[in-house]
């Protein structure tokens, strides 16, 4: 889930009874388990209930104003006529696929990620477009943003963040693949706190067996993929100005990203169609973000057509539909944020000036690739 505003209600199911008893039924069905076991609940539902970001009704963390936009360079702005009635990246109507894998923010365990999951999405499915769907595709290491934003006070790991957070740990520092770190929903909080910057070993890692004994070190130059500009997207003063601007970014350059409130009845009772929002939350309830790769419409309603992350289980195939020009669920609110990657340490690879190594990559000495 996002960030600051909204984890309060994202209380795993193993760590909330139907009476509301956050322990006592998960202790009595564990009976026959051991007592690590007990106390290893214990600590996933003290570190859900006691720590995901201000909760309801507290106020989101202000972004400095500097992290609020490197080099920004929205797209022009279409003519509404001259867009499609129904466009989408993830299915194109020539049945090709622009978009990444879908995600699960909350296993192993609850984390509140989304501010992550949200973002790289929206820039993994970019940088395919960017490379005209030449393989292979790029899942960006979401655990490395988790593990080195907040020690340069970019997030809060698995306690929320915002989609800025993220894009000015893109901008500034690059992002490897999942590769180098894979996904086990923790964050920096796993490492010394005196640190002032983030380890090399959070960032890119590698194991292997070294003289019969299991060994783990940092990878020092993995590829990196780095934005050449991001921003939030031009906010109009009508709903209408703002689907306008989404649509138009979205058709010529990609999918953007997105904050929406999270009713728990959309949560636990979305089950596909469009979702028409019964406006139950305030702005101040604006607690995810999604990524919104394309609209159309459906039995006469208009509608988003947006990637969330919570695996492929919920909604469909892990997107949802969310009606169009209705503000629903705050989505045309002028919080999204688009951004333009790069991806010139993996050309230099295909290039033959860099090649690959257990280490990392290295100067080709031996000249380019024929």
């Amino acid at each position: 889930m996002r960030s600051f505003a909204g984890s309060w209600k994202r209380i795993p199911v193993a760590c909330k009874s139907a009476k509301g008893n956050p322990l006592l039924d998960s202790l009595a069905r564990m009976r026959a388990a051991s007592i690590l076991s007990v106390l290893v609940l214990l600590a996933a539902c003290l570190s859900s209930v006691g720590a995901r970001g201000y909760g309801k009704g507290k106020p989101r963390r202000v972004v400095p104003e500097e992290n609020l936009a490197f080099n920004p360079q929205p797209s022009p702005l279409l003519e509404l006529s001259s867009l499609p009635e129904r466009f989408n990246w993830c299915a194109r109507e020539d049945g090709s696929d622009w978009c990444a894998p879908n995600w699960n923010q909350h296993i192993p365990i609850y984390c509140g990620s989304c501010w992550a999951h949200g973002t790289l999405s929206m820039v993994q499915d970019r940088l395919k477009i960017r490379k005209k769907g030449r393989g292979p595709d790029v899942m960006l290491s979401r655990q490395t943003l988790l593990n080195c934003g907040a020690f340069e006070g970019l997030g809060a790991g698995c306690d929320g963040g915002e989609v800025a957070d993220a894009l000015k740990y893109m901008a500034d520092f690059g992002l490897p693949d999942e590769a180098c770190m894979t996904y086990n929903a923790t964050d920096h909080m796993k490492y010394d706190q005196s640190l002032k910057h983030c380890p090399a070993d959070a960032i890119c890692r590698n194991c292997m067996p070294i003289k019969d004994v299991d060994t783990c070190w940092a990878v020092k130059t993995p590829i990196l993929y780095k934005l050449t500009s991001y921003g939030r997207l031009p906010n109009g003063t009508r709903t209408k100005d703002n689907v306008h601007e989404m649509m138009s970014e979205i058709y010529q350059r990609g999918p953007i990203t997105c904050s929406i409130t999270t009713p728990d009845d959309f949560v636990y009772k979305y089950h596909g169609g469009v979702w028409l929002d019964k406006h139950s939350a305030g702005r101040e309830d604006v607690d995810h973000d999604v990524e919104v790769v394309g609209w159309g419409r459906h039995r006469g309603v208009d509608h988003w057509i947006i990637r969330n992350s919570w695996g492929t289980f919920w909604g469909e195939l892990g997107f949802f539909k969310l009606e169009r020009g209705a503000n629903s669920m705050f989505v045309e609110d002028g919080d999204c944020w688009f951004a333009e990657p790069e991806f010139s340490m993996e050309e230099a690879v295909v290039e033959g000036e860099l090649v690959g190594s257990m280490y990392g990559l290295v100067e080709n000495h031996a000249g380019a690739a024929q």
